[in-house]
């Protein structure tokens, strides 16, 4: 009965191990997939905002004519906790009105040395177009709601459209331009995706199958013990 228990023990360790590898495989074929998709769409030549339909595709390149907006820049955005070189800072997000509503353009981070003052990130007179991709933030996990303080520059912790819309007495996109590198307003743009995500998980999943290997092998002595 009990070499009974310890063989169960065993194979269900294993098949533990195994569930856990193959999810992680799966994990990492995800990321390559979104990696993937990330790299072909920034390929592509860009698509002027007012043909677009009201729900691009994650990454699609996005031009905007510099008469079809105007920068909202007395009403900007801080998203607090944004690291850069292990240095803290924020993501600047900015709102520009586009016909009746409103995008919210991040234009990439700043550092903060000061937490007692906020960076400047004023607006400069520009006569350009504005370019970047699209990107749909997912839901962030949060442990209570927050509260917003009405003055602006607003620091916030998570970007929540609903909310921003309520903010602006507006309505807002479901999504945000990333604004592309060496424009007009751009601060330091990070890349959203690393090159090669996968690697990470298919580390992961090697681990797994590898206890599950030496699982078995454990097994394989405990019954040979047996006999």
């Amino acid at each position: 009965m009990i070499k009974t228990i310890k063989y169960l023990t065993f194979l269900s360790l294993i098949t533990l191990c195994v569930i856990l590898g193959l999810w992680q495989v799966d994990r990492g074929n995800e990321k390559k997939d979104i990696y993937n998709s990330y790299i072909n769409k920034l390929s592509n030549g860009p698509i002027d905002l007012n043909i677009l339909s009201n729900e691009p595709g994650q990454f699609t390149n996005v031009i905007i004519q510099n008469s079809s907006f105007r920068y909202l820049s007395k009403k900007q955005f801080l998203l607090d906790n944004k690291v850069n070189n292990h240095q803290a800072g924020y993501e600047v997000l900015t709102p520009i009105k586009v016909d009746k509503t409103i995008l919210l353009v991040n234009r990439g981070w700043v550092t903060n040395h000061n937490r007692q003052r906020l960076p400047n990130i004023n607006i400069i007179d520009s006569k350009s177009n504005l370019e970047g991709y699209i990107y749909y933030y997912a839901d962030a996990y949060e442990l209570e709601k927050d509260t917003y303080q009405l003055d602006f520059p607003m620091v916030i912790q998570n970007i929540k459209l609903d909310d921003i819309s309520k903010i602006l007495d507006s309505d807002v996109l479901p999504y945000v331009l990333i604004l592309s590198k060496k424009q007009d307003n751009a601060y330091a743009i990070q890349s959203r995706y690393q090159e090669n995500p996968e690697l990470k998980h298919y580390m992961y999943a090697g681990q797994w199958f590898l206890f599950a290997l030496i699982g078995f092998i454990f097994m394989i002595i405990l019954l040979r013990k047996a006999k």
